[in-house]
């Protein structure tokens, strides 16, 4: 089942109206039929909903003909240019998962049908690490998709030409992956239109290591980094917020255990080299979604000169209770 979107719910509308009414704007957030691009705007939207609620001045910055930061962030003595990243693992399995649905539902044939569609991997013995690793199967699909795609449409559109039932295995060359189609029940529709149904199930991610995919995505972040988008603009100091609530590991960080191992592996890229400095920030936030609404930093990275650790801590810390129920009166 998907997950609830932030924006489907009231909760959501509001954020984005609030956003909207401090003099945000979010380029084709509600126009929009790029997922990705809609999903990085989400991202956007949810942060400066909660650093608006921390008493900040929030506004978007214009875009460019070249890649600016997202927000401008003024008040409580700071003026920081914020870029947000929204690192998302699954989005090649959620790419594969619409196509082949939308592929299903819309074929421009006359026919009622009922389709399943199972992508598995195999397992190797022994593991060879990689099967623990939400980006594999992403990867996999993102350069296999378009000629399995293919190989399926073409089986698809044969029996429903003849108005049959079909059950075809498709494998993912050069992978371990492998695609299982059946389309069943088929028959000719009504002049009120086809009747469809499906279900579509794709592998699994458990027993993966939330620290390795933490690692992933500092090494993600660095490159993000690397484009020095927040120094694009004039500004007293530069953030970059890394949004995780797209990956699969942002409940399990915030955990202890799991916790102070990704914490070693922040630590190991940070001794490395990589502060925020050498892309020209000053700093960088990893954040979650925190309880009962907002953002919250799991890691914050700054040198405690341009912007203060008092200061971080108002940007990025969870927001004391006191204050919450100041918020909840007014």
């Amino acid at each position: 089942m998907d997950r609830e979107h932030p924006l489907r719910a009231s909760r959501g509308r509001r954020q984005l109206l609030g956003a909207h009414a401090a003099g945000c704007t979010f380029g084709e957030l509600l126009r929009t039929s790029d997922r990705q691009l809609f999903n990085n705007h989400v991202a956007e939207v949810l942060v400066a909903d909660d650093l608006l609620r921390r008493g900040y001045e929030v506004t978007t910055v214009r875009r460019a003909d070249q890649p600016t930061p997202d927000l401008d962030v003024q008040g409580r003595g700071v003026d920081v240019a914020v870029e947000v990243y929204s690192p998302w693992e699954m989005q090649a399995v959620d790419a594969w998962l619409h196509e082949v649905k939308d592929m299903l539902n819309f074929a421009d044939v006359p026919a009622n049908y009922r389709w399943h569609v199972a992508t598995t991997r195999e397992l190797s013995i022994p593991p060879d690490g990689s099967e623990f690793d939400p980006w594999a199967t992403a990867m996999m699909l993102a350069e296999t998709r378009g000629a399995v795609i293919e190989e399926i449409r073409r089986d698809l559109d044969d029996a429903l030409d003849q108005r049959r039932p079909f059950a075809s295995a498709y494998g993912h060359e050069g992978t371990s992956l492998q695609t299982r189609v059946e389309v069943a029940d088929v028959t000719e529709a009504s002049l009120r239109g086809p009747d469809r149904f499906g279900s579509f199930s794709y592998p699994g991610f458990s027993g993966y290591s939330p620290a390795g995919v933490f690692a992933k995505v500092v090494a993600k972040t660095l490159e993000k980094a690397e484009q020095r988008q927040a120094t694009r603009v004039d500004a007293a100091a530069r953030a970059l917020v890394v949004y995780l609530g797209r990956t699969q590991i942002a409940q399990d960080l915030v955990h202890d255990a799991h916790h102070q191992e990704a914490k070693a592996v922040l630590e190991a890229a940070l001794d490395d080299g990589a502060e925020p400095a050498w892309f020209g920030l000053d700093a960088i936030a990893f954040v979650v979604r925190a309880l009962p609404e907002g953002m919250a930093a799991i890691f914050t990275v700054g040198d405690d000169a341009t912007l203060t650790t008092a200061q971080l801590r108002a940007l990025f810390d969870p927001i004391p209770p006191a204050q919450r129920a100041r918020e909840i009166a007014e």
